[in-house]
């Protein structure tokens, strides 16, 4: 968990965190591994011993990947990842939204 204080924002402030974090909520952190003869085979024997996956996988809208960068390296660190403050701010979320995005997100 990160050690800052709960942000102060306004009711819509706070609901644009809240849509934020849902819409990222099931993209998971990095790349899934490159497909391959050996992972492609172990796939196989898992799908037939445990049934094929029934959930595909989330697809990201473009706007919100930095979001998602930002919370993954957030969680990863524990600490705000400053490198990614510039292009959140770019999208429009005041500084006090990002700090609410780590918080909870991370």
């Amino acid at each position: 968990m990160l050690n800052i204080a709960t942000p102060r924002l306004s009711s819509a402030e706070w609901q644009d965190v809240k849509a934020t974090l849902s819409a990222v909520a099931d993209c998971g952190c990095g790349e899934p591994a490159a497909a391959g003869p050996v992972r492609s085979r172990i796939g196989h024997a898992l799908d037939a011993i445990l049934g094929p996956k029934k959930a595909q996988p989330v697809t990201l809208a473009p706007h919100l990947h930095d979001v998602r960068e930002f919370l993954c390296e957030s969680g990863r660190t524990r600490a705000i990842a400053e490198r990614h403050v510039p292009a959140l701010a770019a999208q429009g979320y005041s500084r006090a939204q990002i700090e609410a995005l780590a918080l909870l997100g991370a």
